[in-house]
């Protein structure tokens, strides 16, 4: 009996393994270019040598020596993963992203560490949660959230201060903690009204805390295979160990929660411009098949809290961190917005320097560095540009199969070489300025900004990406204008840990040189 089992077993495996390769031999996906063998580990394919490097160096390696579209073997023998930096085939999979939606294995992740809120939900669904979530992020509804967040970040110019006279005027800090707590604080005042009391408070920290812990377990073997494992065994996720703490989510849950039961009336009739209290108002009026239930409603905001400020906090330090590599850039910001004292979005918007300072900031470090898609069709793939097939043949679009998964790595969009120039991976806001200095807008990625591809494309573009901006300009203006920032030998390296992460010898961390430049007033 137990010779008749194996042999069943061992007849079902290689069914299984000759059903795949069948399914391989007819893909068409198998004419587009591989990424070079020797980079692919036997089990673990290009992704893992992929993750062990900073985030874009693979990418754009293998988009050098193959194309701007190709594959990449997938871990355990998975089917192969197609890497789409061509705009014309990005924009096509963003411009239809019900039909391409995120790829399955991250959304364990997803639910845990955020709800099932706008990132998390596909189709139908997520087209009825942002249409209902958009009267909060329009550009008047923006507007009305800067004296928030001039306040929220001349609180963190204050904690800067303090430490420095403290430390005789000037030390090398830890930049990231006063950018995570400056962020929290200003979402959860533009979200609900809440004061984080810049880091101090019980949520703060519980917040904080989670997060820095799924970040470092993100650079873990182990934090590599969870996706991957749950990819090839989806009912794994179900096991405890396999889940994060979600203890930052339940605490963002729990604020929320607590807010709206205490405020309902207030929130509905007053004219708070809170995002919550927009969307409150706006649903009152509303039929009520045309209203977020409260469950989402609360996810939707606790998704904005963990979301919103861990991405602008990280931008905001790498764009700090070049400011720092390069003081002629640094001086020349600093004397724009020295006798600064109107810090509305109007006047923020108009001013050039610091606009393309932010711009190749953004450009250079997008706080999602790389989102993960799979198609649910058969479908046609456009190319801006011809691609050679391995046949040798030249052609303009890619057919490919339903179940394709897809890497789209916007940070290498944006520092295409073959684009931008030899000097794209260079931090140069001049490049804006100049008489082409900046490719026309056909060869640059589709996006609601500046033609960079950090706030993706098409119908899940960033919702907020307004916010972030003025959040980011904002802060990068009072940073400036009260601290000389000089850089440091550390080594900073950026990976991808769900967002974009600084990490110095395996921790998160950002460290530059800060000065006071002047007592502040009282």
């Amino acid at each position: 009996m137990l010779l008749v089992r194996t042999g069943l077993a061992a007849l079902t495996l290689l069914f299984i393994l000759f059903a795949r390769y069948v399914r391989r031999r007819s893909d068409p996906a198998r004419k587009i270019q591989c990424a070079p063998g020797a980079d692919a580990h036997w089990l673990w394919g290009h992704e893992y040598i992929e993750w062990q490097n900073e985030i874009g160096k693979m990418y754009s390696k293998w988009a050098m020596a193959v194309g701007p579209v190709y594959r990449i073997k997938a871990a355990l023998f998975k089917r192969d993963v197609i890497v789409a930096t061509d705009n014309f085939a990005v924009h096509h999979i963003h411009a239809n992203t019900y039909r391409y939606p995120k790829a399955p294995e991250f959304l364990p992740i997803v639910e845990s560490q955020l709800g099932k809120g706008i990132v998390y939900v596909s189709g139908d669904e997520h087209r009825r949660q942002r249409r209902l979530l958009a009267p909060a992020f329009t550009l008047g509804a923006v507007k009305g959230m800067s004296d928030d967040i001039v306040e929220c970040t001349q609180r963190l110019v204050q904690r800067v201060a303090k430490h420095l006279t403290s430390l005789g005027g000037e030390t090398t800090m830890n930049i990231t903690p006063f950018l995570s707590a400056c962020t929290l604080d200003i979402i959860g005042r533009v979200a609900f009204g809440h004061d984080f009391r810049s880091g101090e408070s019980q949520e703060a920290i519980d917040i904080a805390a989670s997060w820095h812990k799924d970040v470092l377990f993100g650079r873990t073997v182990p934090g590599f295979l969870m996706p991957i494992m749950m990819s090839a065994f989806p009912w794994i996720s179900k096991f405890p160990v396999f889940k994060t703490d979600g203890v930052a989510k339940q605490a963002a849950l729990r604020l929320a929660g607590e807010f709206l039961r205490q405020n309902q009336t207030h929130l509905e009739n007053g004219d708070g411009k809170d995002i919550l209290s927009i969307l409150i108002r706006d649903q009152k009026h509303s039929k009520q098949g045309d209203r977020l239930s409260h469950k989402a409603l609360l996810e939707n905001i606790a998704t904005l809290i963990m979301v919103g400020h861990e991405t602008t906090s990280c931008t905001v330090s790498f764009t700090l961190f070049h400011l720092a590599r390069d003081p002629e850039v640094q001086k020349r910001l600093r004397q724009e917005i020295r006798d600064l004292s109107d810090f509305s979005y109007d006047h923020i918007q108009s001013l050039p320097y610091l606009d393309v300072v932010c711009r190749e900031g953004l450009r250079l470090h997008p706080a999602g560095p790389r989102t993960d898609r799979i198609a649910l069709e058969d479908d046609v793939l456009p190319l801006s540009q011809p691609l050679t097939t391995v046949d040798g043949d030249i052609v303009s679009s890619i057919a490919i199969k339903a179940g394709q998964v897809f890497q789209i790595p916007s940070v290498v969009q944006n520092m295409d070489p073959n684009v931008w120039g030899e000097d794209a991976a260079e931090f140069k806001p001049e490049r804006w300025l100049r008489p082409n200095g900046v490719p026309s807008a056909a060869q640059l990625p589709s996006g609601p900004y500046g033609n960079v591809a950090s706030f993706l494309d098409g119908p899940r573009s960033c919702i907020g990406w307004r916010l972030a901006l003025l959040e980011f300009k904002i802060i990068i203006c009072l940073m400036i204008r009260h601290f000389e920032l000089t850089s440091t030998p550390h080594h900073v390296q950026s990976f991808f840990t769900g967002n974009l992460q600084s990490f110095v010898e395996g921790d998160a961390q950002m460290p530059i040189h800060v000065k006071l430049l002047a007592p502040l007033s009282t």
